[in-house]
């Protein structure tokens, strides 16, 4: 059985993003662990004084109010859920239970924001994108679940040298039963891809997902390539937008630039978020 993480605090945009865990988790066969991470808060006083079991103490009360509250949903049945506090922050949480069992996804809210990452992701939620291994849908605060039946994948279409993300994208979009588009947007009079590197990108794909997997590739040209991008997300109306960032600073080139102004301020699609 897969196994969801859903990190919470235990606000409205947490208990969205936990109602779309639960009912991927049921597409999909596996079991979720809600965790609430607690810590001392930051102050400026000098003199200190350790509550860290007082937070402790809320955090289980909290988690199982949270508990009586799931245990009424119709969606909960036959679900495999624990309820899990741990202190730290909530990228050394997360990073800890991957450490201690397998985990294969999290699935955050988006809220309290400032900034453009931080509107897009939450701050919280952009922080654990950027600092975690494992996949991550980012789910705004307001979305209602739609099953996920049409996905929009952005790619510089340059072979991935590690195939983990490929493989959980094709085997995702299979038991989804989705649609997958490949998009590379680009600037027009732009140097055009080696026709070699497209074949082996697609390949790589063909290569790794189902063959009834319907999956296509579009090219868009755009002055602007992230004007593309929030363009073509309009037109093409995916249920689940997907990004595999790199290490050469995806989301300070992407999330600190204009890339889908319309996404940030409507927070209108959940975000899959892997590292490559």
């Amino acid at each position: 059985m897969k196994r969801i993480l859903v990190p919470t605090d235990f606000s409205k945009g947490a208990f969205n993003a936990l109602i779309h865990a639960m009912n991927i988790a049921k597409l999909i066969n596996a079991s979720l662990r809600i965790v609430h991470a607690y810590s001392m808060p930051p102050t400026g006083s000098t003199v200190m004084v350790d509550i860290t079991d007082i937070l402790k103490k809320n955090a289980e009360e909290e988690l199982e109010n949270l508990k009586q509250e799931v245990n009424k949903m119709e969606l909960a049945k036959d679900l495999n859920i624990n309820y899990i506090s741990s202190h730290g922050s909530v990228i050394d949480v997360i990073n800890r239970q991957a450490k201690e069992s397998e985990l294969d996804l999290v699935v955050m809210g988006t809220q309290g924001a400032s900034g453009i990452t931080e509107k897009f992701l939450g701050s919280n939620t952009a922080a654990v994108a950027k600092n975690i291994n494992i996949p991550m849908i980012a789910v705004p605060a307001e979305l209602s679940y739609e099953p996920y039946k049409k996905f929009l994948f952005t790619t510089d279409m340059k072979v991935l040298k590690s195939t983990g993300p490929m493989k959980f994208i094709g085997e995702f979009s299979k038991e989804c039963n989705a649609d997958v588009k490949f998009i590379h947007v680009r600037a027009p009079g732009s140097k055009e891809l080696d026709q070699k590197d497209i074949d082996a990108y697609r390949d790589q794909v063909e290569s790794i997902f189902d063959p009834e997997t319907k999956s296509s590739f579009a090219y868009v040209y755009d002055e602007d390539p992230e004007e593309g991008i929030a363009d073509t997300i309009q037109m093409e109306k995916p249920d689940l937008i997907i990004v595999i960032h790199h290490s050469y600073g995806f989301f300070e080139g992407m999330f600190h630039s204009s890339i889908s102004q319309n996404i940030i301020n409507r927070a209108s699609l959940p975000i899959l978020v892997m590292k490559g």
